[in-house]
């Protein structure tokens, strides 16, 4: 006990020597809770690596993804479908380098990560995506989405991120007029 408090008078002396805000704090618990708290958690891990023994659900299944925020995977989730958008333009002898982002993007989906592109698909003012802007474009009789700037990520059925996209509207110049359906063109 003795030499316990000793060793926490000498680890404050230390933390003295720097400025206030570099300062790093006391643990809240002390030791012998903390041993305790590491004694509990680790039969669980040993359980779990016995042969014969089947793992239980997967960790992205029950919606919590250890290390990752939603907004963190929603970034990453982001950042794999942009990675693969550019690798489908490239040349076909370029396109050995793809299995990488391939395999990120695999890995996303078996964690029960959708992400959903919403390129050339019909726009219907109920849909659950944001619209940065609506852009007259030839050629179109109905209003679609002509680009993707964010996709939609999904874990599980529970939405991380809203996709943002611009939509195309028929241009009213082209001599044409829009179907009925469609919505008229913005001034």
């Amino acid at each position: 006990m003795r030499k316990r408090r000793a060793a926490e008078v000498r680890a404050t002396l230390r933390q003295w020597r720097w400025p206030r805000e570099f300062r790093i704090r006391p643990a809240p618990w002390p030791d012998d809770i903390l041993s305790a708290f590491a004694g509990l958690s680790a039969p669980d891990a040993v359980r779990l690596d016995e042969p014969g023994q089947a793992p239980g659900p997967r960790a992205a299944a029950s919606g919590d993804v250890p290390g990752l925020s939603g907004r963190s995977l929603a970034d990453v989730a982001t950042s794999v479908w942009r990675l693969r958008v550019r690798m489908a333009g490239l040349p076909e002898g370029m396109r050995s380098t793809t299995r990488h982002v391939e395999k990120a993007w695999d890995t996303l989906a078996e964690a029960g990560v959708e992400i959903k592109d919403h390129l050339n698909a019909p726009f219907d003012s109920g849909l659950s995506i944001s619209v940065v802007a609506f852009q007259p474009t030839p050629g179109l009789e109905r209003e679609r989405v002509i680009e993707t700037i964010r996709p939609s990520v999904y874990l599980g059925d529970q939405r991380i991120q809203m996709a943002e996209v611009i939509v195309g509207t028929p241009d009213s110049t082209d001599g044409t007029r829009p179907r009925p359906g469609a919505r008229e063109q913005r001034q």
